[in-house]
């Protein structure tokens, strides 16, 4: 291979994520009960796809290097099996997804809904901090 090429080949699969993303991904954020500390905000990236596509969502868990794939049964005789691969831990949210998108997600529709989901996430992020018993720290 010539130099270089390992390098392009990475970027072009960014950006062919990029675009799928843009057409089959979805950023979602919600009010859910926070037990005895109050409602908290829940987000949430994710490619939900027919399971004969399980590769892809397997494809994007990979690059991404965050998330998990799971696959649910058909919900009625005329649909396919789902696979979903999601990404819902908050440091990997800011960590990895936010920086990729802000990459290699293309202008389009979905980015518009993008750049609205990330102001929440990280106005959310800089106001977490505070609150009591919060940590950093990773959980898994």
């Amino acid at each position: 291979m010539r130099p270089g090429t390992d390098r392009r080949l990475a970027h072009a699969l960014a950006g062919t994520i990029g675009g799928f993303v843009a057409a089959e991904g979805t950023f979602v954020s919600s009010t859910v009960d926070g037990g005895q500390n109050g409602p908290r905000m829940s987000f949430t990236f994710a490619v939900a796809l027919g399971a004969s596509d399980a590769g892809t969502c397997e494809l994007l868990r990979s690059v991404l290097g965050v998330g998990r794939v799971r696959t649910s049964t058909r919900r009625a005789p005329h649909y396919d099996d789902e696979v979903v691969f999601a990404v819902r831990a908050f440091g990997d949210l800011v960590g990895t997804v936010v920086p990729f998108m802000d990459e290699h997600l293309p202008p389009s529709h979905k980015r518009e809904q993008y750049l609205a989901w990330r102001q929440k996430l990280l106005a959310y992020d800089a106001i977490r901090g505070q609150r009591s018993g919060w940590s950093r720290r990773r959980r898994r």
